[in-house]
């Protein structure tokens, strides 16, 4: 997570990585607007924010207000006291990770426990102070707000696995009594068309892209940002990211792509959602299943 100071009146917007350098930073644009605040008092009116260093779309991505205001508004909404939460991936996401811990803090939220969809928000979590618990050591959650790559307003369901961690995040918000999807409005399509990460064994690669192919996909090998080579997930798989161009029949190509050997996980997550939050300009709108 990083820190963040904000005083509107003056049109001061300070975010860095320590509770120092926004002091230093906020300081120096106080001093420049004539503004007289002390340390201390700037130090009180300090956040703690999602890192867009640690966020995908970074800088953009995190501070984009729909995101924010999207993120934050689904857990003032959806999370209450004594629940179990699973905790999504992405920026939208990170908006309601960080909610939740400012109101555990304030004490406006008591008792709640978070399950991570992904290593990056299991470090979300902790750095905001949401007590953890594995995934194993539960059997049902309270509720999931997750992110997703694309979602529709006419059939409950969602394209997942831009980050490659598809498998543990299906199985999390499956989990779920209540699946709520934190995002904006830029993501809406219908029907679903964005590449369908497949998650796929590595010596099963070609042959699953073949079947793939054989089913109407034009499939394509992910590979790694910062190193040679394919990415690997967490468990140790590859991904196929799979273009069937727009999605007229989700569910028959959810079930082609599961009948395909080789096949670990893919990211259609088919008929889960019961709510979505999306942030616009200016407000949050909602649409429910």
């Amino acid at each position: 997570m990083a820190k963040e100071f904000i005083d509107d009146e003056n049109d001061v917007h300070v975010w860095a990585a320590t509770e120092d350098e926004v002091v230093e930073n906020a300081r120096e644009q106080l001093d420049a607007a004539g503004v007289e605040t002390d340390d201390s008092e700037i130090r009180e009116r300090i956040a703690i924010i999602p890192s867009p260093r640690r966020i995908k779309s970074g800088t953009d991505g995190v501070f984009d207000e729909r995101r924010r205001r999207g993120g934050e508004r689904t857990t003032q909404e959806v999370v209450e006291s004594g629940m179990d939460v699973g905790l999504g991936t992405g920026s939208t996401t990170a908006w309601a990770v960080a909610e939740i811990g400012r109101l555990l803090r304030e004490g406006e939220l008591e008792g709640v426990r978070g399950v991570a969809t992904s290593l990056q928000s299991h470090e979300l979590a902790k750095e905001v102070g949401i007590p953890l618990v594995n995934l194993d050591e539960v059997t049902e959650l309270d509720v999931t707000i997750d992110g997703a790559d694309q979602y529709s307003e006419e059939e409950p369901t969602v394209i997942k696995g831009g980050g490659g961690a598809h498998a543990r995040e299906k199985i999390i918000d499956a989990m779920a009594d209540r699946l709520v999807i934190a995002t904006d409005e830029e993501k809406a399509t219908d029907p679903l068309d964005y590449p369908v990460p497949v998650e796929v064994m590595p010596d099963a690669r070609e042959v699953v892209a073949e079947d793939l192919r054989a089913v109407g996909g034009d499939p394509e090998l992910r590979m790694a940002e910062r190193k040679d080579g394919p990415l690997f997930t967490a468990n140790g798989n590859l991904v196929i990211d799979c273009d069937f161009g727009g999605l007229d029949d989700t569910s028959g190509t959810a079930r082609d792509i599961e009948q395909i050997p080789g096949v670990l996980e893919h990211g259609i997550f088919l008929d889960m959602v019961d709510d979505v939050y999306l942030g616009t300009e200016d407000d949050v709108d909602t649409v429910s299943f």
